[in-house]
């Protein structure tokens, strides 16, 4: 999707407008499979985060093309980390190049960006006019859409006439919304091609579901489903590497801990590693 020019000109637009609660599963396109998501007001705020600020603050401040372009930014009044409160992106996952709706949610200067914008259904459209181009659709002074221009349309054309996705999906990305940071989930959808090579290990999994939470520490939840036996044994091996391996690296470490619990083709993991020790890593 040709998508940098008209996010760059949508997040430029950010500001300090109240934004809505709604129910953002009812925007996804028909046919979704595979959804991710991240709580952008979560991650900024969390402990972990602010580490990770503090210190690329202070290598910042040794380079001078940086600290430029840092006051270019704060000139432009964009400050993503402060301004975006959560992105979500949906897709059928059908094919290299899926066609995805990116429903981003925060505080927008509609009236600013609006003008000269076209409009589709008296909504402000940012992007190029072609099929293969990528707009944004600015909803409200809360609510944005992004993706290519038939996906945008399209959902702008259904706008109104509920949720479109299974209710059963839309459960799971409720759940996974309210007890995670940054998740993702979804089934394995018909003719999936793996993006790299090195990626072709998910051509092993029909079902998955993760989840990362930052608040307090690290907590990472997840759960694979294999399509065979024969995936499920390649699965599995993989995953007891990974666990030796964290094993390895952590003897001392009693508070850290990966737990990998498998039963008829089904990996579930869990990981959490407490805030001080998160920390202590950053720093």
């Amino acid at each position: 999707m040709k998508l940098a020019q008209p996010l760059l000109v949508f997040l430029l637009a950010v500001r300090a407008i109240p934004a809505a609660d709604r129910s953002l599963t009812d925007f996804f396109p028909a046919g979704t499979k595979v959804v991710f998501g991240i709580n952008v007001r979560k991650v900024a705020e969390s402990p972990l985060a602010q580490a990770g600020l503090t210190q690329a603050k202070a290598q910042v401040q040794a380079q001078a093309a940086a600290a430029d372009w840092l006051r270019i930014a704060s000139l432009a009044g964009f400050d993503p980390l402060r301004d975006i409160d959560e992105v979500l992106v949906a897709t059928n996952g059908e094919g290299q190049n899926p066609p995805s709706l990116i429903v981003v949610t925060g505080r927008f200067d509609v009236a600013r960006l609006a003008q000269g914008a076209k409009r589709y259904l008296d909504v402000p459209l940012l992007g190029g006019d072609k099929p293969t181009d990528g707009v944004v659709a600015l909803l409200n002074a809360s609510t944005a859409l992004a993706g290519d221009r038939p996906t945008v349309l399209a959902t702008l054309d259904h706008l109104g006439n509920g949720a479109q996705i299974d209710p059963a999906l839309a459960q799971r990305i409720a759940a996974a919304r309210g007890r995670y940071d940054i998740w993702g989930l979804g089934d394995r959808p018909e003719g999936f091609v793996a993006p790299t090579p090195e990626a072709s290990g998910l051509e092993s999994i029909d079902r998955f579901q993760f989840g990362v939470s930052v608040s307090h520490g690290l907590e990472l939840g997840a759960e694979l489903h294999a399509r065979s036996p024969k995936d499920a044994e390649q699965i599995g091996a993989m995953l007891g590497m990974v666990q030796a391996m964290i094993k390895a690296k952590q003897p001392t470490s009693a508070s850290a801990k990966l737990d990998v619990h498998a039963e008829d083709g089904t990996f579930q993991l869990t990981m959490t590693i407490p805030e001080e020790e998160l920390l202590k890593a950053v720093r």
